[in-house]
């Protein structure tokens, strides 16, 4: 059975979005969500070219809140900027919380773009592993 993780920014328009792809696209054992904690914006259309060079887009992604998605369970939750860190929703006890801040990239440059799914390959995938025990 998939563990649930939902990703978490302050308006879903690239930073958990691009986090979600990369869970989904490298780490099958994970059904990767995400949302912002605040209002929410149009996915910049970078992110979206550099998910689709790294084959990781898919066309059901699209920005929504975390309000949205507060009735569904989830094994994992992971605050990913300064904001989403202070504006967590309660979840359930089994849920799992924890925040890794990044930086956001320029999200004009294709090679920031690249270099920073590598990282969230690098980062975010073993965290995730680790933290679920897949």
């Amino acid at each position: 059975m998939n563990k649930k993780v939902l990703l978490l920014c302050k308006d879903n328009s690239a930073l958990s979005v691009m986090a979600e792809a990369v869970l989904n696209r490298y780490l099958k054992e994970v059904m990767a969500s995400s949302a912002a904690v605040k209002k929410t914006k149009a996915i910049t259309p970078s992110v979206k070219s550099a998910l689709i060079k790294d084959a990781s887009w898919e066309d059901t992604y699209h920005a929504k809140t975390v309000l949205s998605l507060l009735e569904e369970e989830f094994d994992l939750v992971i605050a990913l900027d300064k904001i989403s860190s202070k504006a967590i929703p309660e979840f359930s006890d089994n849920t799992i919380v924890i925040e890794i801040e990044y930086e956001d990239p320029n999200y004009e440059s294709s090679t920031q773009m690249e270099r920073f799914i590598k990282t969230l390959k690098m980062e975010l995938i073993p965290i995730t592993r680790d933290i679920l025990e897949l």
